[in-house]
């Protein structure tokens, strides 16, 4: 991660290898753990991070997240981006297809 924060000040990536799936759809314990195989580095290394609203899959129905990761004692910055790309996107104040 030094390396990475090297070259850039955040780090951008997928919340989860898949959009969100219904409640109740998953039962296999191998597959919930790896929905949450993203997080995982961070939290190990003792980073902030955190996850936004960035959209929704295929037809609108799942929503997808996306994972902001900062360097160390940068926790204003990381909330900054964060604050940003909201104040650029409407995607925290649609609901998914189906949902009221």
């Amino acid at each position: 991660f030094q390396q990475c924060f090297a070259a850039c000040d955040l780090i951008a990536g997928p919340v989860s290898p898949t959009v969100a799936r219904p409640i109740g759809s998953q039962t296999d314990p191998v597959a919930e753990y790896l929905a949450d195989i993203f997080t995982l580095p961070a939290s190990l290394a003792g980073l902030p991070g955190l996850s936004a609203p960035a959209g929704f899959g295929e037809g609108g129905r799942l929503p997808v997240g996306l994972q902001l990761i900062g360097n160390y004692w940068q926790e204003a910055q990381l909330l900054h981006a964060a604050h940003s790309f909201q104040q650029a996107t409407d995607f925290h104040l649609r609901t998914p297809e189906g949902y009221t």
